[in-house]
């Protein structure tokens, strides 16, 4: 049974290069993948000098020198090739040119199409420039792998973001959910903390309204006892008021006696300045608790949030060995010292540089990438701080930074820096700044965790900058 030409189209479709689109030239196969190309156009797509690269089909890493010869591919593709020339003439119709029927063995390059000799001489095709089809096919198919590269390229460039994306919000949810847990917790804490506590006041002012309320029934009564007596010795004394002379004088001596041994008057209530003192502690504690509910309203409902600092990086301050990056996002230390202007705001003996964003207000943050460095500081600083001769990194000079030396990462405290106990080594680091809490934070940008604060800085109303130090050569910080 005769082949149908939908069979003869799978199999000129089977013996075809993805690469050029044509037939197969010295076929060969790729081990690792099992995909077919022309060996030329692997080799021009890769260059010859490259010893991996990967499957233009496939993206799979090829060793080229595992390239293996199909020979029976090209047997199959001269088959093919003998097949379509017997196909009849709607295959060479489409070899030849349609106007002339002659072979189209040129290509003109103004109208980007092959065309005959017979075109060529045509004055639809005169002065236009004209080269072989050959010489065009490896032009064009030159310039096309050019182009498949750049976009491979930018291919793996949306990949690679892709999975950058992907892992930073994973890190982000991750972040999020750790610090969800550690919000109920701290609550958990704060309301048996606050029920404690309340416990204990109820408590106290139960015991102190029964102290009240005993020592109250107990003195009523002794008061009572003695308003009895009184009234007794009232009685009688009245009484005796009443008698006549000889009868009053001749008891007169009983009656004085009933008057000098009775009790001497009550005297204010010891107890009751002690009891009025018990329960103006209460008082005291209830007033602290209602400040710091209206401290804890005030930081939680009215604190400005977050934001996140565009910082760059200030080259009128940068010491001469600093090399800025043209965005003034990233620094490294220089071998020698560059010829700059010697400005008053230049660091002239330690190696910084400052941030040109300034804070007076709120909370910022940045992130510094120091993976690359093993000698540096990173923090905040004063605007007034230093910039000629030696100086001290403390809070003490107006720098709040940490550091990272002979692989040992420092908080810059004072007198002496303190060593971090740290689980990894971080790749970022962010900078957090909050002006009205007068604190300065750091913590691993990527994992979230804490590395060390400096609380109750004194910032005494200064503008507040980004601070950078480079103590080494090769060292290079990138601000994101």
């Amino acid at each position: 049974m005769a082949a149908s030409e939908g069979d003869i189209q799978r199999l000129r479709d089977e013996a075809t290069c993805s690469i050029c689109l044509d037939y197969f030239k010295d076929p060969v196969t790729s081990p690792e993948c099992g995909h077919n190309f022309c060996r030329s156009c692997l080799i021009q797509c890769w260059g010859e000098s490259e010893a991996e690269a990967s499957c233009p089909q496939c993206r799979k890493r090829v060793q080229i020198r595992s390239l293996i010869p199909n020979r029976q591919l090209a047997n199959m593709v001269e088959f093919i090739e003998n097949l379509s020339v017997q196909g009849g003439k709607e295959e060479r119709k489409g070899r030849t040119c349609e106007d002339h029927q002659e072979p189209l063995k040129l290509f003109c390059k103004v109208h980007e199409a092959p065309i005959c000799l017979v075109c060529d001489k045509s004055k639809e095709h005169e002065n236009h420039k004209v080269i072989p089809l050959g010489e065009a096919f490896q032009e064009y198919k030159g310039e096309i792998c050019r182009r498949l590269e750049i976009l491979r390229r930018e291919r793996e460039e949306i990949v690679a973001y892709e999975a950058y994306l992907v892992k930073e919000c994973k890190d982000l949810l991750e972040l999020t959910e750790r610090e969800r847990l550690k919000t109920v917790e701290k609550f958990r804490q704060l309301r048996q903390f606050l029920e404690e506590q309340e416990k204990h006041l109820l408590n106290h002012a139960e015991e102190v309204e029964k102290e009240i309320a005993g020592r109250r029934n107990e003195q009523l009564d002794r008061l009572s006892r003695k308003l009895s007596s009184l009234e007794m010795i009232i009685k009688e004394m009245e009484e005796a008021c009443q008698q006549p002379a000889r009868e009053l004088l001749q008891d007169v001596r009983r009656t004085l006696q009933r008057y000098e041994k009775r009790e001497s008057p009550e005297k204010p209530l010891p107890f009751l300045p002690e009891l009025r003192n018990r329960i103006l502690e209460s008082c005291d504690l209830n007033h602290l608790v209602e400040d710091t509910m209206k401290q804890w309203k005030d930081a939680l409902l009215y604190r400005k949030p977050i934001q996140k600092a565009n910082v760059t990086l200030d080259p009128d301050t940068a010491h001469p060995e600093l090399i800025l990056s043209k965005d003034r996002k990233s620094v490294r230390r220089g071998d020698k010292e560059q010829v700059l202007p010697k400005n008053p705001e230049r660091f002239n003996f330690w190696p910084c540089v400052l941030g040109c964003e300034g804070f007076t207000a709120g909370r910022h943050f940045w992130e510094v990438t120091v993976e690359s460095g093993e000698w540096w500081d990173v923090g905040v600083a004063r605007k007034s701080v230093r910039r000629k001769g030696r100086f001290s990194f403390t809070p003490e000079e107006g720098i709040w930074a940490v550091r990272k030396s002979g692989g040992q990462y420092w908080a810059c405290t004072s007198p002496d820096p303190s060593p971090l106990s740290l689980s990894e080594k971080p790749r970022r680091i962010r900078v957090t700044l909050d002006y009205e809490g007068v604190r300065v934070s750091f913590s691993d940008a990527d994992s979230g965790a804490a590395l060390c604060t400096f609380s109750g800085a004194s910032f005494s109303g200064e503008t507040l900058l980004p601070f950078f130090n480079l103590w080494r050569n090769r060292t290079h910080l990138i601000i994101s």
